[in-house]
């Protein structure tokens, strides 16, 4: 049986936990029966009438847990909280606590009680009017790296070069399943030089399927095929087939960052799905509704043109709001992100 209480209610607060450093959810757990063990111990008084009342300070607290598992607030900025305790009508406690001495901690040991072998753990404390306080996932550490740096003077005896890729096979967006309406409702300029169609698996991935946050922007990868459009040679044609969720990242509210483990394990991926599969561009989330104004950000855009250095590879983003996702596509031409024109092949 478990020590910790779980509960479903989105009404009262509890601490959100998040298993490994990819942080995959949970649970939610009580926090009242926590606090109640914790101050039970401390007043020596029972606190089963007791009432417990919190405050949030937007006071940082950057020291390690310590101790096993390994303890990682999602929600720092807010670290610290006054506990008030109220037993009827008279007050019985008031003091200020950092979150790590009265949540991770306790937390900490009955995690250790109930998974022995989950070494990390992310918490974030959840609730009514807790929505507004940024949730971040940090990009977790990555181990068994080291940074070769040369000497001062002596020149690198590694060089790198730029293998030619082949050239991709022409196609048409009848090809690729793209409706004549939807061609024709569509026009193509001169300056689109890359076109998107998402097939069926992909769209309904991106527009339906994959389980998406409204409190950190998510992200990943976009796996296809690369085409020349056979009545414009001059434009490439990417046809998205599989939309693969990133592992080891990192995400805020405001942000989301891949590491270079999220493109090995993106690698073998696509390895695993063999063909002539290959990484056409990547996609993340914005949790505000989608607007002509507002599209990829200075940090996307930096991102992506670090990054994704081909002309063909993609952006897509989606734009999150309530139960509805918009879906759009930009590329890079060199001096900036354009969006550009795409399909959705529903494959009914």
């Amino acid at each position: 049986m478990s020590s910790i209480a779980w509960t479903e209610d989105r009404k009262t607060v509890g601490i959100d936990l998040y298993r490994t450093d990819d942080y995959v959810f949970h649970g939610r757990a009580d926090l009242y029966p926590l606090l109640r063990g914790v101050f039970r111990e401390a007043l020596g008084r029972p606190l089963d009438d007791a009432l417990f009342a919190l405050s949030f300070h937007q006071v940082s607290d950057q020291r390690d847990n310590g101790g096993h598992p390994e303890m990682v607030s999602l929600r720092p900025s807010h670290s610290y909280l006054t506990i008030r305790i109220l037993v009827g009508d008279r007050l019985i406690y008031r003091h200020p606590h950092s979150v790590r001495e009265v949540v991770a901690k306790p937390l900490q040991r009955l995690l250790a009680a109930d998974f022995p072998d989950e070494d990390h753990w992310g918490y974030a404390l959840a609730g009514p009017g807790l929505e507004k306080i940024a949730l971040e996932r940090p990009a977790p550490r990555l181990e068994g790296t080291i940074d070769v740096r040369p000497r001062r003077g002596r020149t690198s005896r590694l060089n790198l070069e730029e293998v030619a890729e082949p050239e991709p096979p022409p196609a048409r967006l009848a090809d690729l399943g793209v409706p004549e309406s939807d061609r024709k409702s569509t026009v193509l300029e001169p300056a689109d030089e890359v076109a998107v169609v998402f097939g069926p698996e992909a769209a309904r991935a991106l527009r339906h399927d994959l389980p998406l946050s409204e409190e950190v922007e998510e992200g990943g990868f976009l796996v296809g095929l690369v085409r020349r459009d056979a009545d414009h040679p001059e434009r490439y044609l990417v046809e998205v087939v599989h939309a693969l969720p990133a592992e080891r990242t990192g995400a805020s509210m405001l942000q989301f960052t891949f590491t270079g483990e999220s493109f090995l394990r993106a690698n073998d991926a696509v390895q695993r799905l063999g063909g002539d599969l290959q990484l056409v561009g990547w996609y993340h989330t914005h949790l505000f509704p989608a607007s002509d104004r507002l599209g990829l950000s200075s940090s996307d855009v930096d991102l992506h043109s670090r990054t994704f250095r081909r002309r063909w590879q993609i952006a897509g983003l989606l734009n999150l709001d309530g139960g509805e996702r918009v879906l759009r596509a930009y590329g890079w031409n060199g001096r900036r992100m354009r969006r550009l024109p795409h399909w959705v092949v529903d494959g009914e």
